[in-house]
């Protein structure tokens, strides 16, 4: 298949004030944009659900990024920013060239959680939830 993005290129930076950063150690990334429809049902519609076409509440974008565990600096700002709840710049990029395919949000890290396999590397799995729009 002609065109199609490579995961391997597929990276997720923190924005520094000055440049994107690259998250290092980075492993699997999944991209998920939430949104609930909204429903209008009433009486007159004979038991059947309706929902409002072109609308959606509760709009949202969750990274979850599987990251090896490692003293690098932008994973331990990511770690920290998780552990307080700070907002940030974050770019998703899947790494074909085009501006198109960048992802530039305000996020806040969440939930991170390490997995400590015997005799393999320790990773974290951290979800960054979105604030707002997309820029």
């Amino acid at each position: 298949m002609s065109g199609e993005a490579n995961g391997t290129h597929c990276l997720l930076y923190r924005f520094t004030g000055t440049e994107d950063a690259v998250i290092v150690g980075q492993l699997e990334l999944t991209s998920t944009f939430n949104g609930t429809p909204i429903e209008i049902t009433n009486k007159s519609h004979n038991d059947f659900v309706t929902l409002m076409d072109a609308n959606q509440s509760t709009k949202g974008r969750t990274i979850t990024a599987n990251i090896v565990y490692s003293n690098d600096a932008e994973y331990k700002l990511l770690r920290a920013a998780s552990l307080a709840g700070n907002i940030d710049e974050y770019m998703l990029d899947y790494g074909t060239g085009l501006v198109a395919d960048q992802i530039r949000f305000n996020g806040i890290p969440n939930a991170p959680s390490d997995t400590a396999p015997v005799g393999d590397k320790v990773t974290s799995s951290i979800s960054i939830l979105s604030v707002g729009e997309d820029i």
